[in-house]
């Protein structure tokens, strides 16, 4: 059986899987990458580290396959981060990414110029007012590094700029480009752009996700080892490709994505009015109305930093720790909170903590804090549209953890099953790879031969009624620590760089 490579562009490493066409994943590599902030709330990295990161994945997983067994490769990655790149390629200065907060001043003055209803017509989408959308961060770039703007021939997501490295060719795709094109038409909004001194030039050409848009050059297959003319693809956000990854395509499926941050939703064929999430493009007739969160696996990866202990040696700790955490309570808030706050000043916290508590507690209560945030964002999606009887499908590194997977299971009071590829993203990629390849028909095709689950959880009733109270507890605990945590952020910002 041939093979198709999926990349994902993530966050914080970059993951490459070789894949048969029934989706068994074949081999796989991680290679990681720093953020650096230069400032609070200011979080960049080097473009030339993902490519670097991405070199050796491709290395280590096609090491002694035949060059012609590869049928074409996909890539996904993380959005609302800015490469900006002159026509040559090259990035003019360190990509922004997606949880970058420098923009929060551009949001007001956004909003005094436009509604929401006015930004969210000439948008195609309504987003709710954040820094990290990429209206605010193009015009905090004009304010402060307009140079930047002048110089770019182009603005890249972070797959868009490996695609150029493996290809030489300039593209994106429309979805990818959520908040800086009208969706409805593909181009820029003008009117909105006009009124805010933007350029409408600085999106490469827009493909479908799934269409080759060049082939591996000379260059890159000496330095991937691939072989020349390998068919590369447009690719996908890593949201889209996940949840393409984890098989949640048909309208009802509802779906977790774990990773730095993470993303919870369900498959809907209408566009609800649900100011508080997002509701984007899919797959034809069908969206993804779903929140995002700042930051979920990056909690627990904070956690492990500041100990100094491998995530696998705190989940051990947790283990022993009844449910809830004997009255201790995490706040994941520690890069602000995108869905369902949207507050940039939002603050982590543990509330309740007393002496008898141990380092097991603490962990536990983190697991527990990511889970109470997406069951908030949860309720919200069974608001506004019709989840199916199915489980909810966890994929991402975190869906490793049974222990979380678990706490979810209680917390949202509804089975979870995981999926067999845990790195879903790498998986969606490589589906788009397989549908450009002419090896599967369309991407819903790809997803019914590919995607497999390998394990389920069910709630256990005991804990599902101490999690009721203890989201009830959740509920109230950012109302009131909401002016307090204001303060803390600004104490931040004024004492500048560590």
């Amino acid at each position: 059986m041939p093979y198709v490579i999926g990349v994902d562009i993530g966050s914080s490493a970059a993951k490459v899987g070789l894949l048969r066409l029934d989706g068994d994943l074949v081999a796989s590599a991680s290679s990681g990458y720093p953020t650096s902030e230069p400032l609070p709330g200011h979080k960049e990295q080097d473009p030339a580290e993902w490519w670097a990161a991405l070199v050796t994945g491709i290395r280590r997983v096609s090491h002694g396959i035949g060059a012609e067994e590869i049928l074409a490769l996909g890539a996904a990655g993380h959005i609302s981060s800015f490469t900006f790149v002159d026509g040559d390629g090259l990035p003019l200065r360190p990509s922004v990414g997606f949880q970058d907060q420098r923009a929060v001043s551009e949001i007001e003055e956004i909003d005094s110029a436009f509604s929401r209803k006015e930004i969210a017509a000439q948008l195609g989408i309504d987003l709710p007012p954040a820094a990290t959308w990429p209206l605010p961060k193009l015009l905090w770039f004009k304010k402060h590094e307009p140079a930047t703007l002048e110089r770019a021939r182009h603005l890249l997501q972070a797959k868009d700029f490996i695609n150029f490295r493996l290809t030489g060719e300039f593209a994106s795709d429309l979805s990818s480009n959520r908040g800086m094109v009208d969706l409805s038409t593909g181009r820029a909004p003008e009117t909105l752009f006009a009124k805010l001194g933007l350029r409408t030039d600085l999106l490469p050409p827009l493909r479908p996700p799934e269409e080759t848009i060049g082939s591996i050059s000379a260059q890159a297959a000496r330095e991937t080892g691939l072989r020349e003319g390998l068919p590369v693809v447009t690719g996908w956000n890593d949201l889209n490709a996940c949840v393409l990854g984890s098989g949640a395509v048909q309208t009802g499926d509802a779906f977790n994505i774990t990773g730095t941050s993470e993303h919870i939703g369900a498959v809907t064929g209408d566009r609800p009015e649900a100011r508080e999430l997002v509701c984007a493009p899919f797959l034809p007739g069908r969206r993804l109305l779903y929140g995002p969160t700042s930051c979920g696996g990056g909690s627990l990866e904070w956690y492990s930093g500041l100990s100094g202990r491998p995530i696998d040696d705190l989940v051990a700790l947790a283990e022993g720790i009844p449910s809830a955490s004997q009255g201790l309570l995490f706040l994941p808030y520690l890069e602000g909170e995108r869905a369902p706050l949207w507050d940039p000043h939002a603050t982590g916290a543990f509330l309740g903590l007393r002496t008898i508590h141990r380092q097991g507690h603490l962990v536990r209560a983190i697991l527990e804090g990511v889970a109470l945030g997406l069951h908030q964002i949860l309720e919200i999606v069974k608001r506004h549209a019709r989840l199916g009887d199915g489980p909810l499908v966890i994929s991402g590194g975190a869906a490793r953890v049974g222990l979380w997977n678990q706490i979810k299971a209680d917390v949202l009071e509804r089975p979870v099953t995981v999926t067999r590829t845990f790195q879903a993203g790498i998986l969606g990629a490589g589906m788009l790879a397989a549908v450009a390849a002419r090896a599967m028909r369309d991407p819903l095709e790809a997803a019914g031969a590919m995607a497999r689950v390998a394990g389920s959880f069910a709630p256990v009733p005991k804990n599902v009624e101490r999690y009721r109270i203890c989201y009830s507890r959740f509920l109230d605990a950012y109302p009131a620590l909401r002016e307090i945590s204001a303060r803390l952020h600004a104490d931040l910002l004024d004492a500048g760089p560590t």
